[in-house]
This record gives C-alpha cells, sequence and structure tokens, in this order.
C-alpha cells in the first residue's frame, strides 16, 4: 500500500513551515495521481441545459457502481474560477447498499442554483461531477459482493474526481480560484478532490466548501469504518497521517492547511445529522455532535485563520435554507464571504 508513515509526517510538521515541504511531492506520494491520463471519449451538448456539454469516458476508465457508463459536465463561461460540483446520493458497502448507482443524461438540473450560492456565479466556470461509485468519491476498487468469484461492483470514486479534474485541466483555462463543495456523499468527496485539485492546478487558490459531509465515521463502533476502507479500497491513497483508530478524515483537512498556505476550508453540519448518524454509521446523535465538536475544534484552533465552521442545532441533513441566519450573518453571506475573502467569515456555532 501507498501510504505516508505517521512518524514520518509528524517530523516533517514539527520540524519544517509549510512553506518549506513541497505539498505536490507529499500528494504525489499517496499515489492518487495514478488516473492523471484518463480522458473523454465522446462530447454531447445537455439535452436541457444550454451552457453545459456533457463529456463521456471509456468505460474501462471510469464506470458506475454496478456497471454503468460515465459522464462529466462542463459549463464554461470563459471565466478566472473554477467550481468543483460535487453531487450527494448515499454510500454502499459490503451488506449495506444504499447508494445511487448510476448517473442520468438529466443530472446537473438539480445542482444549477447552487453557482448562486457565492452570487459571483458569471465567474465561475463550472464541472459537475456526477455521484454514482457508492464510496463517497473514496474509493479505488472493484470487489465481488455476490462472491461468484467475478467482481460485479466498481467503487471507482477516485477516477471519477480524476476524470472531472482531467477535463478541467484540459479544456478550461487555469483559474485563480477553485471552489470545491458537495453536499453529503459530495462533502466526503471534497477530502480527496481538494488532493487531485491542487496536483492539476498548483498555483491556484483553493476554497473547500464542505456541506454535510464532515468526514466522521462509526470510529469502528459498528466496524464500518474497517469494513468501508477495504471495501473502498482507501488505503490505495489516503495518507496516514493520522491514528486510524480515530476513524475521522478531518486530519486530512490539518494536513492540507499546514503544508499548503493556498487553502482555506468552510464547513456545514448539524449538530446530529439523522442521516449521517441514524442510517449510515449508526451511532446516536449525541456521539455524532461531540465527536464532531471535538475533532473540528482541533483544526479551527489551529488554523483559526483558514478554517471555520457553520453549525446549526438540531439534526437536519444539507442545507435547506441558504438565507438562515445566525447572529445575523445568513449562510448565502457566509458562503460568499468565504469565497471573497471577506470579513464577514467567521467561525459560526448556533
Amino acid at each position: 500500500m501507498r501510504v505516508i508513515v505517521i512518524a514520518l509526517l509528524y517530523i516533517i510538521s514539527s520540524s519544517v513551515s509549510a512553506q518549506d515541504v513541497d505539498i505536490i511531492q507529499l500528494i504525489q506520494n499517496t499515489g492518487i495521481e495514478k488516473y492523471s491520463n484518463i480522458t473523454f471519449q465522446s462530447v454531447e451538448k445537455h439535452p436541457e441545459l444550454d451552457d453545459v456539454t456533457n463529456y463521456f469516458f471509456d468505460i474501462k476508465d471510469c464506470r458506475c457502481f454496478e456497471g454503468g457508463p460515465y459522464f462529466v459536465g462542463l459549463r464554461d463561461m470563459g471565466a478566472k474560477n473554477l467550481i468543483v460540483n460535487l453531487q450527494g446520493g448515499g454510500a454502499c458497502w459490503q451488506d449495506f447498499f444504499e447508494c445511487k448507482e448510476d448517473v442520468g443524461i438529466e443530472e446537473f438540473e438539480s445542482v444549477e442554483e447552487d453557482l448562486y450560492k457565492p452570487d459571483t456565479a458569471p465567474s465561475w466556470n463550472t464541472t459537475f461531477i456526477p455521484y454514482c461509485d457508492g464510496s463517497n468519491y473514496l474509493g479505488d476498487n472493484a470487489v465481488d459482493y455476490d462472491e461468484d468469484g467475478i467482481t460485479d461492483h466498481s467503487h471507482w470514486g477516485i477516477r471519477h474526481l480524476s476524470a472531472g479534474l482531467n477535463l478541467a485541466k484540459s479544456e478550461l483555462e487555469d483559474p485563480d480560484k477553485i471552489l470545491i463543495t458537495g453536499c453529503s456523499a459530495g462533502g466526503y468527496g471534497t477530502f480527496p478532490a481538494m488532493l487531485l485539485a491542487r496536483l492539476k492546478f498548483p498555483n491556484a487558490r483553493i476554497y473547500v466548501l464542505n456541506e454535510s459531509g464532515p468526514g466522521m465515521t462509526d470510529a469502528n463502533k459498528n466496524g464500518i469504518w474497517d469494513l468501508v476502507r477495504e471495501n473502498w479500497g482507501m488505503e490505495e491513497w489516503l495518507p496516514n497521517q493520522f491514528d486510524e483508530g480515530q476513524g475521522s478524515l478531518l486530519p486530512l483537512y490539518s494536513w492540507m492547511l499546514a503544508h499548503d498556505p493556498l487553502i482555506k476550508v468552510a464547513v456545514f453540519s448539524s449538530y446530529e445529522d439523522a442521516v449521517l448518524a441514524n442510517e449510515f454509521l449508526d451511532i446516536t446523535g449525541k456521539e455524532f455532535k461531540d465527536r464532531l465538536l471535538k475533532d473540528s475544534e482541533i483544526i479551527q484552533q489551529e488554523f483559526p485563520d483558514r478554517f471555520k465552521r457553520f453549525f446549526i442545532k438540531e439534526d437536519s441533513h444539507c442545507v435547506e435554507d441558504y438565507f438562515y441566519e445566525i447572529d445575523g450573518i445568513s449562510y448565502a453571506d457566509w458562503v460568499r464571504h468565504f469565497v471573497n475573502d471577506g470579513t464577514g467569515w467567521v467561525d459560526i456555532m448556533e
């Protein structure tokens, strides 16, 4: 397995500054760029969105969970900034199948309005990277779930992210800013997406907006963390820079923030997200809240200027009201301040 040894990373982080470390080399050491040559095979205009073009990939390079074809959408506004839009849709692993298994031609209608969250739609191009790999974009594995000796399901999230970012690199002007955003499975996808985006665009400022995908797991309470790591093939790329017993992806944000001064991270979540806690992780809302606060506070204290939270009460999932206000700041305004480096981007805890 291509992983970074914990001891080495501790030595690096304690002995040198972020500017002294080559973040590109560190990411390359994980092996995550193995699909940097995946390219599209055919092109079609989106049948309903005039300004979106769909790029289809060879099934040997990209395919959905059950083997269906895969494509990425691109909206080229001739802009200098890029939105990487990651979709949600559940998750699948051994004996648990609650994920979106295919991608349809109409996929991008529901996310079109997301462009207006930063209130700067005309200044952003967008690559829409559909979700249909069952592994929250974290997977790099093909599995035999019916145990007939033939691989029958593909957790190819890393390939799909690579395809989308390769496409943006080949078809668009290099961006000044990149906003990587997604909800639920798309939020989890921001973790590997930021690594791949940095490799493709080494000079861009990267803004990660994670909505209800805060990297929480069951901390192996129910054995889920070990199961998904094995089923999804996460060991093939995941930097081993955190205590495996912790079972959280949040330290990956810390790792990037420590070594990449051009990245900022914003996280939205409810305190007791019922979809994540109850349906997928099988833990209580209180357990979810305790871990969410504890793990995120560590990062916020270490990087107070580049990591901030918008946490709300109760147990909702994803953003239901972009104009919801806390202390006079709406979520929409908070995001605007985030991507425009405004003073209104503060840590908000309801």
